[in-house]
């Protein structure tokens, strides 16, 4: 009787791995199915758009230039993004909910001149605060970024440091807002 639960139970084992080796193999580059976001029915919206909200420690500018924020995949109406084209793919900056807000949200694109995926940090005050999340991109990909920021005042947001990857043209955070659940 247990050589027959065994034998049945290794019959099952490689059916499920056969299975798992038939799914379709998906690429990195490809885009990230959506993380979802915060369920709310109504949201208190509020853009990150004006100096008080925004600072740049390195490499950063916000802009609402259109022809800045094209990506193959959208046009945003504003947004924050590298000033000038990066050799060194590195930038941080810093916006401001000032504790009055539940979360925080944007859209990362880097394009398809950096050779290497990059991982961004949001990190509650500074370069050495508590990492709320971390996302990684890889050339060419769009993805959603939604964190829950309750109680914080100011949110460093960072990449790591990318040397020799050539030519970052366009790295932005398109539409970063903040947002209360109503």
């Amino acid at each position: 009787m247990k050589r027959y639960v065994l034998f049945l139970m290794c019959v099952v084992m490689f059916g499920l791995c056969a299975c798992e080796s038939l799914a379709p193999v998906r690429s990195p580059a490809q885009s990230a199915p959506p993380v979802p976001a915060y369920t709310c029915d109504k949201k208190d919206v509020v853009p990150v758009r004006t100096k008080a909200q925004y600072s740049d420690d390195y490499g950063t500018m916000m802009t609402s230039d259109a022809a800045a924020l094209s990506t193959p995949a959208k046009n945003y109406r504003w947004g924050i993004k590298n000033s000038s084209t990066l050799s060194m793919a590195y930038f941080t900056f810093y916006v401001r909910p000032e504790g009055r807000y539940r979360y925080f949200k944007t859209t990362i694109y880097i394009d398809r001149g950096v050779k290497a995926p990059m991982t961004f940090f949001v990190r509650n005050n500074d370069r050495k605060g508590d990492v709320l999340k971390s996302v990684t991109v890889y050339p060419g990909q769009t993805v959603d970024v939604d964190v829950e920021i309750r109680g914080i005042k100011r949110l460093n947001i960072w990449s790591e440091l990318r040397i020799n990857h050539d030519k970052a043209e366009k790295i932005i955070f398109g539409e970063p807002e903040f947002y209360n659940c109503k």
